[in-house]
């Protein structure tokens, strides 16, 4: 009988955690630079409770104040939400005070939200740059620096769509949804289409629900308040279709206005939602999550509120900076904007649009946040103005009416810092798009246009 000697087991030294990654320095200015433009949509404009918002402060201060609810046209679902910025406003000052910073609390836990969503699944570059196109080169400031719908819709719905896509608290993302929706009425048609994709896709009927009880509560809200635009209709003026109650105005022109008028025109004022995406997506390699399915929702709710708008009288949403009705489309606008400046495989005419929409994008913000109660007395204020210059004349549109006026010499000293940040956004988005264009302009001129260029080889 042998004995076996057991050795006695050498001792493992502790595991030592492994070192925490430094983030690299272009995610830092990058995060300096989301962080300065939310600064700037807080200190950079007027903030206040404005037009509609003055309605929508006095429904919910109604219902915190004696308990009922009035006859608004405007839904309750929204300013709900805003009631702890109400109650700490009021023990500070007033409700107001509290109030108007509202959407630029709701955006800012939005876009961290999406932040936070796509984190792990998509590369953090990629989400960087979408998050600053965002703040800093779309038409989101005046919306976000009032008392109005579209931003708490916008965050609801489009945040909404990225939990759902992701697969996991589908439920969470759905109700996120349908309270955004419910919010804004008219963009019952948009999360129609939403519901139906899905429904196509999952072949599962169950996934209509979401859509059916937001239809449920709007006309529940209807009923409750007796509210709706019953009767509402502008004045009557030069242009053909004024004058006329609700929806009223022909289809095909609310489409080509909404799609292509100077002054109100989505592809001016949201020119990234027509970018195309498939070889951009295909370049950033694979995704945790199918950012394609989501830009593709986001587009399918856009393109419904161009149905439900086209024919309503005041498809241009008065007076306001741009197509607010369509705040949405920033989202699907920025990531495509986003993926296509870090497409590296893009070839010359690409990359050419890519930059001018950039660049256009760049302006858009910067205007939105100076100009948006800039007026021309051609449009309004006197008896033979005429609002539909602005609408449609380009000289007279929200983006270049400052060109025409030379608004840039009253800016004051904190907007020309604006300036400046915005100029630092262009070049540092814009560069690495520039330097690719110049390679491909000089390898053009070596291949194509230098010989022919050459003496010999040109003849009498």
């Amino acid at each position: 009988m042998s004995l076996t000697t057991v050795e006695p087991a050498a001792e493992t030294a502790p595991e030592t955690p492994a070192p925490r990654r430094r983030p690299h320095w272009t995610a830092v200015v990058e995060t300096l630079l989301i962080v300065a433009g939310l600064a700037r949509l807080v200190w950079g404009q007027q903030v206040a409770v404005v037009a509609d918002g003055v309605d929508r402060l006095t429904s919910i201060s109604l219902l915190l104040s004696e308990g009922r609810l009035n006859n608004s046209e405007y839904s309750i679902v929204g300013p709900l939400f805003s009631t702890p910025l109400w109650l700490l406003g009021k023990a500070v000052a007033t409700p107001e005070a509290g109030i108007k910073y509202f959407n630029l609390v709701v955006f800012t836990g939005g876009l961290v939200a999406l932040g936070l969503l796509l984190r792990g699944l998509v590369p953090g570059a990629l989400i960087r740059r979408f998050m600053l196109i965002t703040v800093a080169a779309s038409m989101l400031a005046p919306d976000v620096g009032h008392y109005g719908s579209e931003t708490f819709t916008m965050m609801g719905v489009m945040v909404g769509i990225v939990v759902v896509v992701r697969g996991r608290r589908r439920g969470w993302g759905w109700a996120a949804a349908v309270v955004g929706a419910v919010n804004t009425p008219a963009t019952m048609v948009g999360f129609g289409l939403v519901g139906l994709a899905e429904t196509w896709r999952h072949r599962r009927l169950r996934l209509l629900v979401p859509v059916v009880v937001a239809a449920a509560l709007v006309l529940l809200e209807i009923l409750a308040r007796k509210g709706g635009y019953v009767g509402d209709r502008g004045s009557k003026d030069v242009m053909p279709f004024s004058g006329r109650p609700g929806f009223s105005y022909p289809f095909f022109f609310g489409v080509l206005a909404i799609l292509f008028a100077f002054g109100r025109g989505i592809v001016w004022y949201i020119p990234g939602m027509f970018l195309p995406i498939r070889r951009a997506l295909a370049d950033a390699g694979p995704l945790g999550v199918d950012l394609a399915r989501i830009h593709r929702l986001w587009l399918l709710f856009v393109a419904g509120l161009v149905v439900v708008y086209a024919p309503w009288w005041a498809w241009y949403a008065g007076m306001s900076w741009g197509p607010r009705f369509f705040l949405a489309g920033i989202l699907p606008a920025a990531l495509a904007l986003a993926l296509r400046l870090g497409h590296r495989q893009a070839g010359l005419g690409a990359n050419l649009l890519t930059l001018a929409v950039l660049v256009l994008s760049v302006w858009i913000g910067l205007n939105s946040l100076f100009w948006h109660e800039l007026w021309p007395t051609a449009c309004f204020n006197t008896p033979q103005s005429v609002e539909a210059l602005c609408w449609y004349s380009p000289e007279y549109s929200s983006l270049w009416y400052p060109l025409v006026s030379w608004q840039f010499a009253y800016l004051t000293t904190a907007q020309w810092i604006s300036v400046a940040y915005s100029a630092v956004v262009l070049g540092w988005l814009g560069t690495p798009l520039v330097g690719r264009i110049a390679g491909q302009l000089a390898a053009a001129w070596r291949a194509h246009l230098a010989p022919r260029l050459n003496r010999t080889a040109w003849d009498w």
